[in-house]
């Protein structure tokens, strides 16, 4: 059965060795390719429906810098040779062998985004909205996923990193749980704050927020109906080209295992492999998200 996401495998753990002194901020701009929503944990009613409210912040609509640095660190993890610190539902003995940290030792993603015990070199500020509108949609019911389920696993072991497809606005799902979008086509602005990184880091970053055009990521909620596509774009004019070669100097300074989980990445994060027909329609209900 077709599934709304798809998997990048797991590469090594490498340990990082090296430091490096590059700082700066890259002004950003995300532009909504598909409505979404951040939950303010707050409920309203409206024309007679209950919904949950989208986060706002001293009144204006807000992407949390911490929604936006899971995002982004997911990607970087899955495009370099990381470590993996299980979560809860992770179990250590079903990761491959080779993907864990003896804890002595960072990889490149600790020493850019931080772990415990070490200050992330990269801060996300929170990005307001700056235009656009909002609606309030009502999505199916989606439950938590269910790790142990086996189209997680390959031969006993995890496969990989999950990442969702986009799909076009016309097919996100609809229902009757109803949530509040910035709809598509809103755009909001925040920095990126970089302090100590290599170059090596600052392209893997760059690539990762998809600066190159070659990825979007998506955020926020209902990701398995479609919804939660954005595109980041670097505001400054004369700013663009310089992040842009970033981008593509990590994939061209890559190895070959690198480069294959990157082309493997875009097959499934790039807007332009955007799903035409939902897999709800094909397929019923997808259990999990």
């Amino acid at each position: 059965m077709s599934k709304p996401y798809s998997f990048v495998p797991f590469l090594d753990y490498k340990p990082y060795n090296e430091d490096g002194n590059l700082e700066g901020i890259i002004k950003l701009k995300i532009k909504v390719l598909t409505p979404v929503h951040i939950s303010s944990g707050k409920i309203d009613e409206h024309n007679g429906k209950i919904y949950k409210k989208i986060l706002r912040i001293n009144g204006e609509v807000t992407i949390p810098g911490s929604s936006i640095k899971g995002c982004v660190r997911s990607i970087a993890e899955a495009i370099s040779y990381s470590c993996y610190q299980p979560g809860k539902q992770v179990r250590y003995n079903k990761l491959p062998d080779g993907k864990t940290n003896d804890r002595l030792k960072d990889c490149i993603i600790c020493k850019t985004f931080g772990s415990m015990g070490r200050k992330s070199k990269v801060i996300f500020s929170d990005f307001k909205m700056t235009k656009g509108s909002m609606d309030i949609i009502g999505l199916p019911n989606l439950y938590a996923p269910h790790i142990e389920e086996k189209f997680y696993l390959l031969n006993g072991k995890y496969k990989g990193y999950k990442f969702y497809y986009h799909g076009i606005s016309s097919i996100c799902e609809k229902g009757t749980i109803f949530f509040e979008f910035a709809k598509e086509g809103a755009e909001f602005e925040g920095e990126v704050y970089y302090n100590g990184l290599t170059q090596k880091q600052l392209k893997l970053l760059c690539y990762s927020l998809g600066l190159n055009g070659d990825i979007q990521p998506k955020i926020g909620y209902g990701k398995p109906a479609y919804y939660g596509s954005v595109k980041f774009l670097v505001r400054d004019s004369d700013e663009q080209d310089k992040y842009k070669k970033y981008a593509n100097q990590y994939y061209n300074e890559s190895d070959a295992n690198i480069r294959k989980n990157i082309d493997r990445l875009k097959t499934i994060l790039s807007y332009n492999n955007a799903k035409r027909v939902s897999d709800w329609t094909q397929n019923g209900n997808i259990r999990t998200y």
